[in-house]
């Protein structure tokens, strides 16, 4: 359970760091298979992943703002 800002904060990093690994995952396979069809899936997945960490980064940058 997450009770505070910073707890808030660090889980939100975890996922950021579970994407980024699942990022370079497709990334990597994007070069060991041949197939298009396999190859423009794993780009499509490799793009959604880069809009997740792109979220992740302002949602983290929004909690870290000072006021």
């Amino acid at each position: 359970m997450i009770t505070s800002k910073s707890e808030l904060i660090e889980s939100l990093k975890d996922v950021r760091a579970v994407e980024v690994t699942a990022r370079k995952g497709y990334e990597e396979d994007a070069i060991t298979f041949k197939n298009f069809e396999i190859t423009n899936t794993v780009a499509k997945i490799k793009l959604d992943e880069d809009v997740h960490i792109k979220i992740l980064d302002q949602l983290i940058a929004m909690l870290e703002k000072k006021y």
